[in-house]
């Protein structure tokens, strides 16, 4: 059963109640008003002043109480009723009673004339014992009560039913709806339409917040699926090159003559070996970059601990001036520089940088790495001053296989997972890579991590 159903379930259940409420208290009060006159009968009953007055009355007068609404008659021992005593707001009152009839305790009966249409009536028996006090007391007060209760109660119901009525659109219109709406939406994309949204909630909703809140969610979603399907896309054109290399040598292989190798055949066989080699180690290092990469996804990727950041920014620009000796590599860092982070991944990630710098500019271009000590973090720099990256690749600098020559495959321009590792391992650490770049005078990769 759906919320909404509930919801009216719930409400119809409640109405049910206090319907029944309603009418039980109407009910009540009834009862207790005829109990106050049942009581006054009663009483009148036993006063023998009353009695008597009926007992001495004689044929063709009737008496007028003022102030008072009750009624009193003699009933002879023809069955006859005579009007003893007679209310004054309405004086022809006469309670309809069959001739001898005796009501020895309160009981309410119609009237056979007069303006109130029932009494509540008892007899009592007369000295003589062959006439009866009937004594009676109209019922026009408790039944003008019971109405206008009921209708104070019916009114009362009404407005609440409409105020209710109003409260269940506002609530249907504000909260159920949009989460129908998200319901069959959500539906729909399950089923394959994944171009489906969650239509827009009224503003300033908790429904309009929840449907912001699920198309970003499937937004990213179907973000995070694209990247995945270009990923898997790339990572099986970048392994397929060297796949296909190894099976064309293993092919050719196989088609050589028997026999022994001259020095031609030789060289060829080595020749070949030294490629079959050579695209092992490039699958080695993509595969070895996939791998870094689903590490750092991992909630426990990083060791941290105090590291002294100026003395590995040190080491990289050592092995630097060691791999590249035909350029110029420059240091601007303090003395000491303690930060908490992990000292394996924080060398990948600078080693990426420079490797980066040395790769992708020409022979002899100088190399400079800063840094920078901000509050609550440091950046550090590294800069080279070679042709630099048109600005429409920055964005996508560290996606995952991105290349800014497509010409340039994982043979001639890297795996393509470089930067991407820089950038796993900086988010890791709760930092970024920021990178800035013009033409002509070089490009910058910033390493920001928190101290």
């Amino acid at each position: 059963m759906t919320l909404r159903r509930r919801l009216v379930a719930a409400v119809a259940v409640l109405a049910v109640l206090a319907v029944v409420a309603g009418v039980a208290v109407v009910l009540v009060q009834r009862a207790f008003l005829v109990g106050r006159l049942d009581a006054e009968l009663g009483a009148l009953a036993k006063n023998p002043r009353a009695v008597l007055l009926a007992s001495q009355r004689s044929d063709g007068g009737v008496a007028t109480a003022a102030l008072s609404d009750v009624y009193v008659g003699r009933m002879g021992g023809d069955g006859r009723l005579t009007t003893v005593l007679a209310p004054q707001a309405d004086p022809t009152l006469l309670p309809d009673l069959a001739p001898g009839e005796r009501v020895l305790t309160p009981a309410g009966r119609a009237t056979a004339s007069g303006e109130a249409a029932r009494v509540r009536v008892v007899t009592v028996p007369l000295a003589n014992g062959r006439a009866q006090a009937v004594i009676a007391v109209p019922t026009t007060s408790a039944d003008v009560t019971t109405r206008r209760l009921a209708l104070t109660l019916l009114l009362t119901g009404l407005v609440v039913a409409t105020f209710v009525g109003l409260l269940l659109w506002w609530v249907d219109r504000l909260g159920l709806r949009p989460i129908a709406e998200m319901t069959d939406a959500a539906d729909a994309i399950t089923g394959g339409d994944t171009s489906r949204r969650v239509p827009p909630g009224p503003p300033g909703t908790e429904a309009a917040r929840l449907g912001e809140a699920l198309n970003t969610m499937i937004d990213t979603t179907s973000a995070t699926n694209e990247r995945m399907r270009r990923f898997v896309a790339d990572a099986s054109h970048e392994l397929r090159t060297p796949l296909t290399t190894l099976g064309g040598y293993a092919a050719l292989h196989s088609t050589r003559p028997d026999g022994p190798l001259d020095e031609r055949g030789r060289a060829d066989v080595d020749d070949a070996m030294r490629r079959i080699g050579d695209e092992a180690a490039r699958m080695r290092r993509l595969v070895d970059g996939l791998l870094d990469l689903a590490g750092l996804d991992a909630p426990d990727a990083l060791r941290r601990a105090p590291m002294d950041l100026a003395e590995v920014l040190r080491d990289v620009a050592s092995d630097l001036r060691v791999v590249a000796p035909d350029r110029a590599v420059t240091l601007d860092a303090p003395e000491h520089l303690v930060v908490t982070a992990d000292r394996d991944r924080v060398t990948q990630a600078l080693v990426g940088l420079t490797s980066n710098a040395v790769r992708h500019t020409p022979d002899g271009t100088p190399v400079a790495l800063r840094v920078l000590v901000r509050p609550g973090g440091v950046r550090v720099e590294v800069t080279d001053a070679g042709p630099g990256i048109p600005a429409e690749h920055l964005p996508h600098l560290v996606e995952r296989f991105y290349r800014v020559d497509r010409s340039r495959s994982s043979g001639s321009g890297g795996s393509g997972l470089g930067l991407a590792v820089v950038d796993a391992v900086a988010r890791a650490h709760g930092g970024s890579v920021e990178v800035t770049s013009e033409a002509g005078r070089g490009t910058t990769f910033a390493l920001v991590l928190p101290a």
